[in-house]
């Protein structure tokens, strides 16, 4: 019986380290993707763990599953630090986008409901009309709606090491996205371009939606590099 117990109890409290690593997960990323953090800033494992009240085992657990993810990137002898994206990861990244996200979407478009697409629709319509209107839109809310775009059609994937892997390949390139949100022409094109992807999930068209997709992705490496070279 005490032996039971005893089990119980580690089950207990790994299921515990588990949920609050999760939580250390998401708030980390979350203050990333935010700009809280600058790439090559140091992520102290006791200041984050005073921050979000937790052990530094379940903080530990999460800079390690960061670190695996290309976001933070563990120094020995130094620590974390916030990941530093290069020109040439950044080319990597969307050379393998190109080819993954639209096979990604041709097993997702089936699957997608409906009101998911209206509500994408809605936000996407309402940045464009507000940009026209002269609004200064946040590019952190720009940023975390693009997220949450290409977020959605992965989630209906069918495949899901692609999915996965693709979530990753995508969290590592917003510090990119963060930058390019800002300027108004790169905003105002990929605002058109997104509602161009919604319009192709909303007819159910496989074809159009990969095409859309690869246009969208190509125009992000074209921007990107071309700022790179100015």
């Amino acid at each position: 019986m005490a032996e039971l117990k005893a089990n119980l109890d580690f089950k207990q409290g790994s299921k515990t380290r588990f949920r609050q690593a999760e939580r250390a997960v998401k708030a980390v990323k979350d203050m990333i993707f935010e700009g809280k953090f600058k790439p090559g800033e140091p992520l102290s494992e006791v200041l984050l763990g005073e921050v979000l009240g937790m052990s530094r085992t379940p903080v530990r657990e999460a800079i390690n599953r960061l670190a695996s993810e290309g976001l933070l990137k563990i120094i020995p002898g130094r620590g974390a630090i916030i990941a530093e994206l290069t020109i040439e990861d950044f080319k990597e990244i969307n050379d393998l986008r190109l080819v993954l996200e639209p096979l990604a979407a041709e097993t997702s478009i089936k699957y997608l409901p409906n009101d998911e697409i209206e509500r994408q629709k809605n936000i996407w319509k309402t940045f464009l009309e507000g940009l026209r209107r002269g609004e200064n839109i946040s590019p952190v809310v720009l940023s975390k709606a693009d997220m949450d775009l290409h977020s959605s059609i992965l989630d209906y994937c069918q495949n899901k090491r692609l999915k996965n892997f693709l979530k990753v390949l995508r969290s590592q390139i917003y510090q990119y996205l963060l930058v390019c949100w800002k300027f108004q022409e790169f905003s105002e094109d990929t605002i058109s371009q997104h509602l161009d992807i919604i319009y192709c999930l909303e007819a159910r068209n496989i074809e159009d939606l990969k095409n859309a997709l690869r246009a969208h992705i190509m125009f992000n490496s074209r921007y990107i590099l071309c700022n790179e070279a100015d």
